[in-house]
């Protein structure tokens, strides 16, 4: 059995699920499983009885990133283009700081492999591994000519970023791109080393079902906005205004940045959680209305149900546009909120063969095992 090092970097948003993903199947096959993180990797890991390394308060990516964002965009004026070039150069800044940790925890682990998501690329590039390494991508493909451009699946802020990361993914061993092929796209022109291995996003550390989403009633409507942190509240108040008073439950996950507080008005209808299983949730809902992370709308996907996406930024644009190619769900752009939402939901809501064609997708999805085909293709490097 192997020693396997997980480069974590931080416990929320779309890059930690595929990650742990990988890495609990490869602890229930036999190997010995650390994680390097920060603390809400730590926080998020609680429970799951695996080794953690924290890093020092002061490299918590959450609010490293969430500083360099405002302070580029206070320095642009907000524009979001010019902001991009500030928030790489403050990342790399970072990853240079991260790397000394990463270094000294690969002297005293002496791991067989190193597992790290988009996020770690750089970090993990600087600290030079003498172990062979992977890198679990978390959404669409990434990497030398990919089949849409970058600046239209990226948000403008975000394409300075992960060209840079892009830019190293050649330095790994391996690289795993978390998602569907069909669903990306049916794109056929992998580069050496790259492979899909399927919707890694769908796992979630064990939770209690609440017992309310059994009981009889109108179907279920999951309302969710991003759990790291980005200004997408106006979705979650435009589903609330449209679908308040319409026949049936929603439910909206905020995360943890977010409180019921900043909600003007929260509808007989609905409930509002930090935190829940959202396939819990999804495997009885008859639609999600959702900012368009890949994480949740994999999730979807994998339980057949429908969409209305309202992409941000990041990787958003690209989700959301590979969601509707495969005919599983509306996109309103964000500049047409709050109006368009409401009419979008109601489209969907009543689209038969929408339902139908996310329920097929789900059974082929369904007859997948993505953990197990990850741990397989690291396992070929130990």
């Amino acid at each position: 059995m192997g020693r396997v090092l997980v480069v974590a970097t931080a416990g929320a948003g779309g890059d930690f699920q595929p990650l742990m993903s990988a890495a609990s199947a490869l602890r229930d096959r036999g190997h010995g499983i650390t994680v390097l993180g920060d603390r809400s990797v730590e926080r998020s890991l609680a429970g799951l009885k695996m080794r953690t390394e924290v890093l020092p308060p002061d490299l918590d990516l959450g609010p490293t990133l969430g500083g360099a964002i405002r302070d580029a965009m206070t320095a642009t004026g907000g524009d979001l283009a010019a902001a991009g070039p500030i928030v790489r150069e403050r990342m790399t800044a970072w990853a240079i700081d991260v790397a000394g940790p990463i270094a000294r925890a690969i002297r005293s682990q002496r791991p067989d492999v190193l597992v790290t998501s988009l996020f770690g690329v750089e970090a993990v590039h600087e600290a030079d591994p003498m172990c062979p390494w992977v890198v679990v991508n978390s959404t669409f493909y990434v990497g030398p000519d990919p089949p849409r451009p970058v600046d239209a699946d990226f948000g403008p802020r975000a394409v300075p970023l992960v060209e840079g990361y892009a830019s190293l993914l050649g330095s790994s061993d391996l690289v795993l791109h978390a998602t569907d092929p069909i669903f990306d796209l049916s794109f056929a022109k992998l580069p050496e080393k790259h492979h899909y291995v399927g919707p890694l996003g769908i796992w979630e550390p064990p939770s209690e079902r609440p017992s309310y989403l059994d009981e009889p009633g109108d179907p279920w409507v999951l309302v969710s906005i991003s759990s790291q942190m980005q200004d997408d509240m106006p979705i979650a108040e435009a589903a609330l205004d449209a679908l308040g008073h319409r026949p049936v439950r929603m439910l909206l996950t905020l995360g943890p940045d977010h409180t019921t507080a900043e909600l003007a008005v929260v509808p007989e209808n609905t409930r509002v959680e930090q935190k829940i299983s959202h396939s819990a949730v999804l495997e009885r809902a008859r639609l999600l209305v959702s900012h368009a992370g890949h994480g949740s709308v994999m999730k979807a996907l994998w339980y057949g149900c429908p969409m209305v996406l309202v992409p941000w930024g990041r990787d958003q644009p690209g989700v959301a546009a590979r969601a509707a190619a495969l005919g599983v769900a509306e996109v309103v752009p964000r500049d047409e909120l709050p109006a368009a939402i409401g009419e979008a939901a109601t489209r969907v809501l009543d689209d038969d063969r929408m339902r139908e064609e996310a329920e097929q997708h789900a059974a082929r999805l369904q007859l997948t095992n993505p953990p197990d085909v990850a741990a397989g293709l690291i396992e070929g490097l130990l």
